[in-house]
């Protein structure tokens, strides 16, 4: 199963700025996929010179599983820190080829032993050949023979009697085989032992050519692992097997997703109410949209396909009239009346809260897909809409259009108090995870720092600072600040992070300066906060 994941893991938000934002429509063609995007990050990651990065590129790509990052990752498996040779090891072993098996064996000399142990376990499913004691026992086989002759070998075990040698060598075949193995794999590969078929897609992905297509093509709506593979191999075909699984599993696995974004598939329309609905919802304790964390590889995703239907314009206009009261069903595609009525239980005043079913997605959608300036002023009125929820996604969406109008307008709609008697215990946006520190008013601060510029910042340190702010409004303004990253801030968020006498704001705070001074360490090294 691929793990496809967007951001890092300790400094989040400064290389998030690699994204870009939301901004004047571009073409369906000009749209770069999820996947080209991550690769290309996690590539400057891997070169930047700075170990953290380079751990985070070698833990995510371990994830994608992908051939394209092993050339990235070849030169980390040297690394003199011995925890970006280990992270480069284990990637190595997911998505290395015939190039990474030199540098594995070389690490079974390395002084770290669990380095060892990740480099041991990676050549024996990658070569199938059984554990090498030491690294001049890994030289010796692998001059003994060439790869073609280790190929032949292992075609040989593949069509062999005994399922576990058959699948040890299917599965050494999806790292060191090549398209002259194609034939014997689409041959035998199926039959080679339980869990062959996806083994085998997985296979083809890496040597497949269009030969493998009709395979492919019927498994991909039932075996997720040849998803990946129509879209690497492309061809006739490809996308609509990609849209009958899309059909089956909707957004329940990202497989579907996130390959017919790499083929740029702009037929996902009759897929919108689907789409809309894989974004989570502040409100919701189950699909929680975090929104002090960047875009989730979800959001990212679904947000391609909504834009390339080249109907996310029509989307956004009826999700802000279902918002103002004024959305007809007849001027709203069939397909589309159902999920936006079903936002009105969820649009009642104050702060709705809820543990089970959510229906407000496409309010949640609204940053990802607005690209239109001429949404502005209507979004700025949603800010005193008498629902807490509409208030935070129409300053998300405000965020999203860097619309600079606006840092006013959210300013003084933060300074609407709640109006309860005891905010702190009997109110909260989010009563799990996180409920004490972020309510409606610290999401709007949150807003603040990724629309950025000069006038936020210096709302947002003035709230962060204040000892008098009520704690949701410190946590959010600290995390706007690390949204921002501007080294202007420093100052006030040293002071926060000695003073506050809350922890997470203490610690927000901390993060902040930590992205601060990646940022400057990127500029420094000639690199960017890419």
């Amino acid at each position: 199963m691929r793990t496809i994941v967007c951001g890092v893991l300790s400094v989040p938000c400064v290389l998030w700025a690699a994204v870009p934002p939301a901004g004047p429509s571009r073409p369906e063609a000009e749209i770069e996929s999820h996947f080209e995007q991550e690769v290309r990050r996690l590539s400057r990651l891997a070169r930047s010179g700075i170990a953290d990065c380079q751990i985070e590129a070698a833990q995510v790509l371990f994830g994608l599983k992908h051939h394209r990052g092993e050339a990235s990752l070849l030169p980390l498996a040297d690394h003199p820190d011995a925890l970006v040779r280990l992270e480069a090891v284990r990637a190595l072993g997911a998505c290395g080829g015939r190039k990474s098996v030199a540098v594995l064996i070389e690490r079974l000399g390395d002084p770290d032993w669990e380095v060892r142990a990740y480099a041991q376990d990676a050549l024996e499913h990658m070569t199938a050949a059984g554990p090498f004691a030491d690294a001049p026992a890994g030289r010796e086989w692998l001059a003994k023979s060439t790869w073609p002759e280790r190929q032949a070998a292992l075609l040989k075990r593949l069509g062999g009697q005994d399922k576990a040698r058959a699948m040890a060598a299917l599965r050494a075949l999806r790292f060191v085989g090549d398209s002259s193995a194609e034939a014997e794999v689409l041959a035998r590969g199926p039959q080679a032992g339980r869990g062959a078929v996806q083994l085998t897609a997985e296979v083809l992905e890496r040597i497949g050519t269009g030969k493998s297509l009709p395979l492919l093509l019927r498994l991909a709506p039932n075996v997720p692992e040849a998803c990946w593979a129509l879209a690497e191999i492309g061809g006739p075909g490809a996308e609509d097997a990609l849209l009958q699984a899309l059909g089956r599993w909707g957004s329940h696995r990202i497989d579907a997703m996130v390959n017919l974004d790499r083929l740029g598939s702009t037929r996902c329309g009759p897929h919108l109410p689907m789409l809309l609905g894989a974004f989570g919802l502040v409100i919701f304790r189950s699909q929680s949209d975090d929104l002090q964390f960047p875009p989730t590889a979800f959001q990212r995703v679904a947000a391609k396909l909504i834009l390339r239907t080249g109907q996310s314009r029509e989307v956004v206009d009826l999700v802000l009239a279902e918002c103002e009261n004024r959305r007809q069903d007849a001027d709203t595609p069939p397909h589309l009346r159902a999920v936006l009525a079903g936002m009105r239980k969820e649009l009642a005043p104050g702060f709705v809260r809820s543990d089970g079913m959510t229906v407000a997605q496409p309010l949640a959608a609204l940053p990802h897909i607005i690209r239109d300036r001429r949404f502005v002023p209507r979004l700025i009125a949603l800010l005193e809409h008498p629902a807490f929820l509409v208030r935070v996604y129409a300053a998300e969406a405000l965020a999203a259009l860097k619309a600079p109008e606006a840092v006013g307008p959210i300013v003084k709609t933060l300074r609407t108090p709640y109006g309860f008697p005891d905010p702190t215990s009997q109110v909260s946006g989010k009563h799990f995870d996180r409920s004490r520190f972020v309510r409606w008013r610290g999401y709007l601060c949150i807003a603040l720092g990724k629309l950025g510029g000069q006038e936020a910042r210096a709302a947002l340190e003035g709230l962060a600072a204040d000892p008098e702010s009520y704690r949701d409004i410190r946590y959010g303004s600290t995390v706007g600040l690390r949204f921002l990253c501007s080294p202007k801030s420093r100052p006030v968020l040293e002071r926060i992070a000695r003073q506050d006498i809350i922890r997470e704001v203490r610690q927000e705070a901390e993060a902040a300066l930590r992205e601060i001074r990646l940022a400057e360490r990127l500029a420094s090294s000639g690199g960017t906060a890419e």
